[in-house]
């Protein structure tokens, strides 16, 4: 049911995905149907699709895939529609209504169960008629991100180790420059899962005026990326990474080309991941004349970083990536 409403984003997905690994699309293939939202109702249309061994493949963000014993009917239906069924019948104090001996009223769940059965139907018309019982539902069932090794069996040492290996075969240069692009794009998105999910390499800005290297959705739940916002007052709903494979040092024309892509819509926030820095003393202090000038935050990240990361990066603790980006972030707005 899920994958059939959210299918054109699961489409969509699926098709920046394949641009960002090279991976060859079929041209006007059948979307199958999808709700639309504006519409309500079922629509479909003819598309790009990842067609492998004559089927269709559609592509989940691993960062909305959960396991949940909580997320469930029963539960809602158990404990919260029921909850407050309870309280309308004593309101209203309907048939349903029984009297103790010391005179207090209540009402029985196995009372509402037998007038109002579960089942899929009552429950999406009462969740019609009351969202606020279903936001509640929402809000106090918590659900996370699943972890790589819980999705595939990754060793995630020699899987460093590899990343590490194809950093330091990527000669500086700008002939090598889309090969430093999506390798850095695959070491960020191991880095920063789950709070950093759905890159996306050279998205157009401005009518296609310009171009961002590569942008994360922000989908941090705690953490530095969610302390951005939350206690810096920095909208990040976006996270921008300009690479520069170059052989010198970026200057202030790198540092403007990133900030000038900064918008409160698309967030402040970005990484310009580079292979080296000599001076990184200067560069630090531009990127403060860049925040104190309230035109975003720039975080420099070099190889010597990467490789800092890599091999003290641990799937089910992210305190040295947290603690890094904090220090670095420091040396910026202090």
């Amino acid at each position: 049911m899920t994958t059939n409403i959210i299918r054109k984003s699961l489409i969509e997905y699926t098709q920046h995905q394949c641009e960002l690994h090279s991976i060859p699309l079929t041209d006007n293939v059948a979307s199958g149907f999808y709700w639309s939202s504006s519409s309500m109702q079922w629509e479909q249309l003819y598309t790009k699709q990842l067609i492998v061994d004559d089927r269709i493949i559609l592509l989940v963000p691993k960062g909305v895939a959960s396991f949940s014993k909580t997320y469930t009917p029963e539960r809602y239906y158990n404990h919260f529609v029921l909850n407050f069924m309870q309280s309308e019948e004593l309101r209203i104090k309907s048939s349903l209504v029984l009297h103790r001996k010391d005179g207090s009223s209540y009402v029985t769940k196995a009372s509402i169960k037998e007038k109002h059965p579960l089942t899929k139907d009552f429950l999406a018309g009462f969740s019609k008629r009351n969202p606020k019982i279903l936001e509640n539902f929402k809000n106090r069932t918590t659900q996370s991100s699943l972890a790589k090794q819980e999705i595939s069996e990754i060793n995630i040492p020699e899987l460093n180790s590899h990343l590490l290996s194809e950093l330091s075969n990527i000669a500086p240069g700008t002939q090598h420059a889309t090969d430093y692009h999506r390798l850095i794009v695959g070491i960020l998105e191991i880095i920063f899962y789950p709070h950093l999910i759905y890159p996306k390499l050279e998205k157009p800005i401005h009518d296609g005026r310009k171009r961002i290297d590569i942008t994360f959705d922000n989908g941090a739940e705690n953490g530095i990326f969610l302390r951005l916002h939350q206690n810096m007052g920095i909208p990040c709903q976006y996270i921008m990474i300009e690479c520069k494979n170059y052989k010198g040092d970026p200057t202030n024309p790198e540092l403007d080309q990133l900030s000038g892509r900064f918008s409160p819509n698309r967030g402040k926030v970005g990484f310009l991941l580079c292979r080296k820095i000599d001076n990184m003393n200067l560069f630090l202090n531009r990127c403060k004349d860049t925040y104190n000038d309230q035109r975003g935050l720039i975080i420099p990240v070099t190889d010597d970083d990467i490789i800092n990361l890599l091999k003290n990066y641990n799937d089910w603790n992210n305190n040295f990536i947290d603690k890094f980006l904090a220090d670095r972030m420091r040396e910026i707005t202090n």
